[in-house]
């Protein structure tokens, strides 16, 4: 009888044991758990405020350059929305002329009794020279009107494909030392220096239209 007793003393300890090993396995792993979900909660927390640290320098940096693009445009003589705005121009004042003037560029010229115009005087070309009262012309073209040249050409606008033979008219639109200046040449015959000569336009409107977009918009 002591004998039976004292087993089932021993299997109720054992059982016991068992029990109270089992539960604390299960405290640890549920532990262990939340341990883990805490260091992926913190990393998770770190990579969020990385990336948003991140954003916030890219949106700086565009914020930046954009502003620096726009001051560049504010402030050089010469940009795409004064372009715009002489293209404008040109249609309105074309019509009051009765004339239809197109605008040209350098690869894009136009035909002054077999001369092409701008590439044919533009510094640097060995086929005509530019001149002003007498005096040859450094000129250049410019996107921005300070190209370095003597005279900046912004612009040229011409009648040549719709007028009649020798009432055919090509206007240079440059800014010299900061002031704008509209030239214009009905030049229909060669000579021995290979001159194209130019003038001030004496038109009011046209210099005053000019004159308005390079000093005044923005």
């Amino acid at each position: 009888m002591k004998k039976w007793t004292s087993a089932w003393l021993l299997s109720t300890l054992l059982l016991l044991t068992a029990c109270g090993s089992t539960t604390t396995n299960s405290t640890s792993d549920t532990s262990s758990q939340a341990s883990i979900a805490s260091s992926v909660s913190s990393t998770t927390e770190s990579q969020s405020s990385t990336s948003s640290t991140a954003s916030s320098q890219t949106d700086s940096t565009s914020t930046t350059q954009t502003s620096a693009a726009e001051k560049e445009q504010e402030t050089t003589p010469w940009n795409e929305t004064k372009a715009a705005q002489l293209r404008s121009f040109m249609q309105e004042w074309g019509t009051e002329m009765e004339q239809t003037y197109q605008a040209y560029s350098p690869g894009s010229n136009v035909d002054l009794y077999g001369l092409a115009l701008p590439d044919g005087v533009l510094s640097g070309s060995d086929k005509w020279q530019a001149v002003l009262d007498e005096t040859p012309m450094d000129i250049a073209w410019s996107e921005t009107g300070q190209s370095g040249a003597d005279y900046d050409l912004v612009a040229v606008y011409s009648d040549a494909e719709t007028q009649d033979y020798l009432e055919k008219h090509v206007y240079f639109f440059t800014v010299h030392h900061g002031e704008p200046l509209v030239l214009v040449t009905s030049q229909n015959q060669g000579n021995e220096n290979n001159y194209l000569y130019f003038k001030e336009t004496e038109n009011a409107a046209l210099k005053d239209g000019f004159r308005k977009i390079v000093l005044t918009n923005p």
